[in-house]
């Protein structure tokens, strides 16, 4: 009973251990946006999901932020998915 108690604690530890690594490591370089699996001639859709980019923009959805990298020809990528910690002045207009 102790040895499954102690397994079931190690293992939520190392996976809240995993989730704390990768916001990290994703906040210096951020992680690519999956583009292909968009048609952006078609445009986007309007489901809102979140996603902060690198230059601390919050885009409603992973499409969008595809969207504005092929428009202005940018490389902005997925620092995380949700809300931005640190909102650039561009998302509050």
């Amino acid at each position: 009973m102790k040895a499954t108690g102690v397994f079931l604690l190690f293992s939520l530890a190392l996976f809240c251990y995993q989730g704390i690594a990768e916001v990290d490591g994703a906040a210096g370089r951020g992680t690519e946006p999956a583009c292909g699996n968009f048609n952006l001639n078609r445009g986007c859709t309007r489901i809102f999901e979140p996603v902060c980019g690198t230059d601390d923009v919050l885009y409603s959805n992973e499409c969008l932020l595809c969207l504005q990298n092929m428009q202005r020809g940018t490389n902005v990528r997925i620092k995380n998915r949700g809300m931005c910690l640190k909102p650039s002045p561009r998302s509050a207009n």
